[in-house]
């Protein structure tokens, strides 16, 4: 696998405790110790959640009933919430320390999940972005964990088509990525609103589901749909972006939000935008929070970019890569592929590898990869 050769994240060299990388293509060994959870599909089709080591060797896998999407762990306890891709029904709750599946819930008539959840500060509540599809708007449902996982109510996330959600460093904001896109399951995954589309960053009190703050795109930029975000502790906001308009246009497709905003559109050299393809899948921060890493599967390309700068570091050539984690150094991360398989890429030098560890019986990754500290 190939790097692009553009000027890596030089400040970061200071502080890197990162184990030395290997040239690209070549394998590399462990890091720091934690495990890397995502959803992901045998040869035969069946579908797990399952967690690698930092070789990319399986520790655990439990089957699903469909494809599931993004991993939240609770704080505080071994356990973790996984939604089902758009537009599926189910929850399953997990048993990190023994890779089971200890409960599965549906969601309720009306509403589908729509890939991600995160948790209250505590654990105890829950809150997952749905689809409220028989009227057309978007919801994010309320769960109780100490309850058995009980759905206790739900607010609205204020757009349509809600998608990603992280909880606000200080625990008194859900960030919502409203995608801005109408679907509805007797439809499949078909947009049925891309002319009159309006993606949203919105801030909402959990408490009450108040709204506490928006952030908009222009205008003209009414079919890029904010999907996914990560949230550094200082509360800087990165998003990544899918577009809807015509294949030709090249669109910036990663932001930064830096206190009240607006959302900082960022670019790369145009054969990079035209290699991202329009899509973004991830995005997230490093273990120092001065790094992004961004994917782009239908480009085979993870860009990397500075937070504070605002610039485009490098790419790493990575087929269908999509799923990204901080691998717990300055500047490193761990990748993994539709196609099977997980790469280590470090900003500080950058070295891309392919890691030895064995994935059978997974053979393909889905879109999301979380890292759980051991």
């Amino acid at each position: 696998m190939a790097i692009g050769r553009r000027p890596v994240l030089s400040g970061l060299a200071c502080v890197a405790a990162a184990a030395p990388l290997t040239a690209a293509g070549a394998d590399v060994g462990a890091g720091p110790e934690a495990t890397y959870w995502s959803s992901g599909q045998s040869f035969a089709g069946q579908n797990y959640v399952a967690g690698v080591d930092a070789s990319g060797t399986l520790t655990d896998h439990a089957p699903l009933p469909d494809r599931g999407h993004a991993l939240t762990a609770r704080p505080g306890g071994d356990e973790a919430a996984i939604c089902a891709r758009r537009p599926g029904t189910f929850m399953a709750v997990v048993d990190l320390a023994s890779g089971t599946v200890e409960r599965m819930m549906e969601s309720p008539d009306g509403r589908h999940f729509q890939g991600h959840a995160v948790y209250a500060p505590g654990g105890r509540l829950l809150f997952a972005t749905e689809n409220d599809f028989a009227r057309g708007r978007g919801v994010i449902g309320i769960y109780d964990a100490a309850d058995g996982y009980a759905r206790i109510g739900e607010m609205p996330s204020h757009e349509i088509g809600p998608h990603d959600i992280a909880m606000a460093p200080s625990g008194d904001a859900l960030v919502v990525a409203n995608g801005g896109i109408l679907t509805h399951p007797d439809f499949g995954r078909a947009k049925l609103n891309l002319d009159t589309m309006a993606s949203s960053l919105a801030l909402i009190d959990p408490r009450d589901g108040r709204l506490l703050a928006e952030h908009r795109l222009s205008a003209e930029l009414n079919q890029l749909s904010i999907r996914h975000l990560a949230i550094r502790p200082d509360g800087v906001i990165a998003v990544a972006m899918q577009y809807q308009g015509p294949e030709t246009d090249r669109p910036p497709l990663v932001g930064l939000l830096h206190g009240s905003g607006p959302i900082r559109l960022l670019r790369a050299s145009e054969p990079v935008q035209t290699q991202m393809a329009n899509y973004c899948g991830s995005v997230t921060f490093d273990a120092t929070g001065t790094v992004i890493a961004v994917s782009s599967p239908r480009g085979g390309i993870i860009t990397f970019w500075d937070v504070d700068e605002g610039g485009y570091l490098a790419e790493a050539q990575v087929p269908d890569g999509c799923g990204v984690a901080p691998d717990g150094t300055a500047g490193g991360f761990l990748i993994s592929s539709g196609l099977g398989g997980h790469w280590r890429f470090s900003a500080v030098d950058g070295g891309l590898g392919r890691l030895r560890g064995m994935g059978a019986p997974i053979v393909r990754w889905d879109n999301h990869m979380t890292r759980v500290s051991a």
